[in-house]
């Protein structure tokens, strides 16, 4: 709690006076809601000479914040890549810090990797079929969008005639946990497979203890499932993991060892954002605000355990926050990325032949790899 109270004191301090502000985050879980509370506590005690008024409001799910924030019930949630596409196209939203995970605070991204046991029988990519599954959460970008759209992309899985990834996800993965593919906001025609969540029933419609980075390698670890879908600094993450006994699954078909993620990943993707409203005229101060006390007090500010969680509010394995509140999403995405998501509006695609055989010695962009996915998003027949 003293940390926190250093932690916030130095927003007040950051912010400056004379003007008052607002800063509402939207949290999307219990833990979560008590790392905000407790930081929102601070700030607005009585005799904190500042003009910073500081709330916390909680959504349902990332998408129920976008809601929210659109509708000036809310002010700021970090989403990851697949998230904050969604966020600036539907509901006109604008990054204003970026998380960095590496001493490179010029890195604006992270790699999807898939990771397995070494002891198992799973080898490479064209051995998943039939296999059990653990996934981040429904249309996240690390734990679905890659991992399917490289399947798919290669033809190692087979692209359902409804234009439903998640169809063919549930037809190619004996079960899986898919934290949130039964919410409504993602299963909106009600059709994706139950076998998508077959191996964690309670989190069909919500988050729990195998959602996330942490809970997708929980699920492997346990013996849940055979393969997680994670980014790069996940299993070093986990201290209880011997990273000896795991493997990555390179997207070339071969394996590498944990550590080797430059080299052995399904994908090079953006990095996660913190976002706001298109229109808000505090995008500036929020940003001023988040890269100072990340400088000073991020050990604080990147660290779940107090709450008895990860990944609350801010990733863990976050470095520093850079500000990036002068670019659109569009800009913050990239080119490339966009240029794949916004081109193809055919379902099913029919332009660009698969890509395997091409060993990949250098990380190649999301874009490149989940062009059949995305086309599913973009044609309307699943909701992102």
């Amino acid at each position: 709690m003293i940390g926190s109270l250093t932690l916030l004191g130095a927003l007040v301090i950051y912010l400056g006076q004379g003007q008052a502000y607002q800063m509402r985050w939207c949290t999307i879980s219990d833990k979560e809601q008590a790392k905000c509370d407790d930081l929102k506590s601070v700030l607005n005690q009585p005799g904190n000479d500042s003009d910073v008024t500081a709330s916390c409001v909680q959504g349902g799910s990332a998408i129920d914040c976008m809601k929210k924030i659109k509708n000036g019930e809310a002010d700021l949630i970090t989403l990851d890549g697949g998230e904050i596409y969604r966020a600036g196209k539907e509901y006109m939203m604008a990054p204003v810090v970026a998380e960095t995970y590496t001493a490179d605070a010029g890195s604006l991204s992270y790699y999807a990797v898939a990771v397995v046991k070494r002891d198992g029988t799973i080898t490479g990519l064209e051995d998943l079929k039939g296999k059990k599954s653990c996934h981040t959460g429904a249309g996240k970008t690390s734990g679905w969008v890659v991992p399917v759209g490289t399947l798919l992309a290669e033809k190692f899985m087979t692209q359902d005639s409804s234009c439903n990834p998640y169809v063919s996800a549930g037809k190619y993965f004996k079960e899986s946990c898919v934290p949130n593919v039964k919410n409504p906001d993602i299963d909106k025609n009600k059709i994706n497979p139950e076998n998508l969540c077959a191996l964690c029933k309670d989190e069909c419609e919500k988050k729990g203890k195998y959602s996330g980075y942490s809970g997708a390698f929980k699920c492997l670890m346990d013996g849940v499932g055979e393969v997680a879908f994670v980014k790069h600094t996940t299993v070093t993450s986990e201290p209880s993991a011997n990273t000896s006994d795991y493997l990555y699954l390179c997207y070339d078909g071969t394996t590498g060892a944990i550590g080797d993620h430059t080299t052995c990943n399904l994908a090079k993707v953006p990095s996660h954002a913190v976002m706001t409203s298109n229109g808000s005229s505090n995008k500036a101060n929020y940003a001023k605000i988040l890269i100072k006390a990340s400088s000073d007090y991020g050990i604080l500010m990147f660290d779940s355990a107090k709450w008895n969680g990860t990944d609350l509010l801010f990733k863990d394995s976050t470095v520093k926050l850079l500000d990036v509140s002068s670019k659109t999403y569009e800009e913050f995405l990239g080119d490339g990325y966009l240029k794949d998501l916004e081109s193809l509006n055919a379902c099913p695609p029919t332009t660009y032949p698969p890509i395997s055989g091409t060993k990949q010695n250098t990380p190649h962009l999301i874009g490149s790899v989940v062009f059949l996915l995305t086309a599913l998003f973009l044609c309307g027949a699943v909701p992102y």
